[in-house]
């Protein structure tokens, strides 16, 4: 027996010595002495990758739904910090975006609304401390100045 089999990369079929096509799927996986041939995947690391790919996947739907959590978080926040609130609001528009993007991207709804909600609340609380800086600006009434 020969140490040189392949097998198909579709399909996974054992192939014969010097064919071009795989006779199960059909497949093009040149033939045996072509330099243009396609390597021929491990069935365990076809696995492996698959398996990485999978956790990834799910990792990444984790830390957008954090991420949306946390924008709610530092969103109302905001509205209750005078002077670093700009920063937090700042920040929960940021996350809010990312989560709402990524979770777009993978067609998740769980984690969709706080996402929302951090980008609205963020946008609201900007508001408020712009208007907070006004009043304080006008009045003249500094906080933490005698």
């Amino acid at each position: 027996m020969s140490s040189l089999k392949k097998a198909c990369h579709d399909c996974g079929m054992p192939l014969a010595t010097g064919i071009s096509h795989c006779a199960h799927c059909g497949a093009t996986v040149g033939t045996l002495f072509s330099e243009a041939a396609a390597p021929v995947p491990n069935t365990k690391q076809k696995r492996h990758r698959e398996a990485t790919s999978n956790a990834d996947f799910h990792y990444s739907i984790e830390k957008a739904q954090e991420r949306a959590n946390n924008s709610v978080i530092l969103a109302l926040a905001s509205f209750f910090c005078p002077g670093i609130g700009f920063f937090l609001g700042s920040a929960a528009i940021v996350l809010g975006a990312m989560a709402s993007r990524s979770l777009k991207a993978h067609n998740i709804e769980d984690g969709q609304g706080s996402a929302l909600a951090g980008l609205i609340i963020g946008i609201l609380g900007l508001i408020a401390q712009g208007a907070y800086a006004v009043y304080v600006v006008k009045s003249g009434k500094f906080p933490f100045l005698g």
